[in-house]
C-alpha cells in the first residue's frame, strides 16, 4: 500500500510543510483554492517552455520550477518560486518578475509579492529529475539511456536512493507498458526519511508518457535533546503498570507488576500437596491400627 500513497502527503506535518499556507472561512475557501490552482498553472505554462508550442516539446525558456509556495495575508498574495534557473524568471534588471507579478495581479485582483529561490542541487529534486528525463524523451533519446543517466547523476550528487518509472507508448510502440529502474533504497514507510516525489509527462508524437520519480535524500532527525512524543520513556515492559485498577480503601492506584514472581502465586501450589499429605496421614495411621485387630479374627 505504500506505493499507492503520495510520499509528500504522507509526511505532511512530520518533516514536510504544506505548499499552500493560509486560513480561510468556508465562504472564501473554494475561491482561494481555485486561485492557487490558477496561479500555479499560469506560472508553469509561462516558465516551462511549453507555452506557444505546437506538438509538445520543451523550449529554451524552461526555468526548471520545482515547487511553488503560496502564503496569504489580507489583500496580499506571497509567492515563493523554487527554481533551478532563477535568471530566467528574474530577467534583465528584474523585468521578468515585474511582468509576471502584474499578470498575476490582474488574474487574482490583489497585490502579489514574488520571491525567487534557487534549488542548490537539481539532481536531488524529484520533479526536476523527471522534467530532465521528459526533455530527453521528447528529443527522441532512448528512454532506457535517459533513465540510467538520471540515476547515475542523482546517486553521484549524494542521493541515497532513486527510482524512476515510465508508463506509456515507450519507443513509439503500439501497446503501452511500464518500465522502471532504481538504484539504492527508497524507504516509503519511514516517516523520518526525506523522500521527494515528482510527477511529469513527456509529450511525444505517439502520445504522452508519464514519468514518476522518487528520490531518497536521507533522514531528518529531531534536534539533540528533543525526544519524540510517540516514544515510550523509562520503564521496561515488566515494570509498566497494568491497565486494570484495584481499589484499596478509598484510594485508587494502579497495580504494578514486579520483575520477580508473585509470592502468593508460588505459595498456593506448594501448600496444596502439604495439605493433602496432612489429610492422608491420619487415614493411614487409623488404617494401620485397625488392621492388626481384624487379622486375628479372620
Amino acid at each position: 500500500m505504500g506505493q499507492k500513497v503520495n510520499p509528500i502527503a504522507l509526511r505532511l506535518g512530520y518533516i514536510r510543510d504544506w505548499d499552500s499556507r493560509w486560513y480561510a472561512r468556508h465562504r472564501t475557501y473554494a475561491e482561494w483554492a481555485l486561485e492557487d490552482v490558477q496561479v500555479r498553472k499560469l506560472l508553469r505554462a509561462r516558465f516551462s517552455g511549453e507555452a506557444g508550442t505546437r506538438g509538445g516539446g520543451r523550449g529554451s525558456r524552461d526555468a526548471g520550477i520545482s515547487r511553488i509556495e503560496i502564503e496569504r495575508a489580507p489583500n496580499l498574495l506571497k509567492l515563493t518560486l523554487h527554481t533551478a534557473r532563477p535568471g530566467i524568471i528574474i530577467g534583465r534588471g528584474g523585468r521578468g518578475v515585474e511582468d509576471i507579478r502584474a499578470e498575476i495581479e490582474r488574474a487574482v485582483k490583489r497585490k502579489v509579492h514574488i520571491n525567487v529561490q534557487e534549488v542548490p542541487q537539481p539532481e536531488l529534486d524529484a520533479r526536476l529529475v523527471g522534467e530532465n528525463v521528459a526533455g530527453q524523451i521528447e528529443r527522441r533519446i532512448a528512454f532506457k539511456r535517459a533513465v540510467r543517466q538520471a540515476l547515475q547523476r542523482s546517486m553521484k550528487a549524494g542521493a541515497k536512493g532513486i527510482r524512476v518509472m515510465l508508463s506509456g507508448r515507450l519507443g513509439g510502440a503500439e501497446m503501452t507498458r511500464r518500465y522502471s529502474d532504481r538504484d539504492g533504497k527508497i524507504p516509503l514507510h519511514t516517516l523520518r526519511a526525506d523522500v521527494d516525489y515528482g510527477l511529469t509527462e513527456a509529450r511525444t508524437a505517439s502520445g504522452n508518457i508519464g514519468i514518476k520519480v522518487w528520490v531518497y535524500r536521507g533522514d531528518i532527525l529531531p534536534p539533540a535533546g528533543v525526544q519524540p512524543k510517540a516514544e515510550v520513556t523509562g520503564t521496561a515492559a515488566s515494570e509498566r503498570p497494568r491497565r486494570g485498577w484495584r481499589r484499596v480503601g478509598a484510594a485508587r492506584r494502579p497495580e504494578v507488576v514486579s520483575a520477580e514472581p508473585a509470592p502468593a502465586e508460588e505459595a498456593m501450589p506448594q501448600a496444596e500437596p502439604a495439605a493433602q499429605e496432612e489429610e492422608q496421614k491420619p487415614d493411614v495411621d487409623a488404617g494401620q491400627g485397625e488392621v492388626p485387630e481384624a487379622t486375628p479374627g479372620a
